[in-house]
């Protein structure tokens, strides 16, 4: 079972302490969460049941780590859809000619780097903790080809129309 630690002071308020107020909160950002079932033990919330896929289970477990007060999100939670070899070896199919060179991955081997806070979710997301002055162009252009956009869809339920402040945990969707 992955677990995922949050800054417990960052990110936005909650009403409430019990598992209802987060259901509450799924609710108004429009999250689907039927047969989920939640559990909270003082900062850890658990978060058990089945989704419609990788992508669905990220945005509950950000949009509950998101919340103040909550330090680490159990996931427990059962994508319907898991992306499998057969998706993998189906992408390769979709590059350009020649663009699945050895000598390409050299050169990206030797550029890539380690990101402080940042972790891979269960939809193949980065799951990326802002830094203090770091912006979402910064992060869209160094991950995503400067596709802030792409960026702003894949957080717009957890964020619930706010930008996100240092501590709190965005989703970085796979290039």
């Amino acid at each position: 079972m992955p677990s995922y630690e949050f800054p417990a002071d960052a990110g936005l308020p909650l009403s409430g302490a019990g598992p209802e107020a987060i259901t509450a909160h799924l609710d108004r950002l429009g999250l689907p969460h039927a047969g989920l079932r939640i559990n909270r033990r003082g900062e850890v919330v658990t978060l058990e049941g089945s989704v419609a896929d990788g992508d669905a289970a990220e945005r509950l477990v950000l949009a509950t780590g998101n919340l103040q007060g909550v330090a680490r999100v159990e996931d427990k939670l059962t994508p319907a859809h898991t992306p499998g070899l057969l998706d993998s070896l189906g992408a390769f199919a979709r590059l350009p000619a020649g663009a699945a060179s050895t000598e390409a991955a050299e050169t990206a081997m030797h550029q890539a780097q380690v990101e402080t806070g940042t972790r891979f979710g269960p939809g193949r997301s980065l799951f990326h903790t802002m830094q203090p002055g770091e912006t979402l162009a910064e992060l869209a252009a160094r991950h995503l080809g400067g596709d802030e956009r792409r960026l702003m869809e894949a957080n717009a339920p957890i964020l619930a129309g706010t930008l996100p402040g240092p501590g709190m945990v965005i989703r970085i969707p796979p290039a």
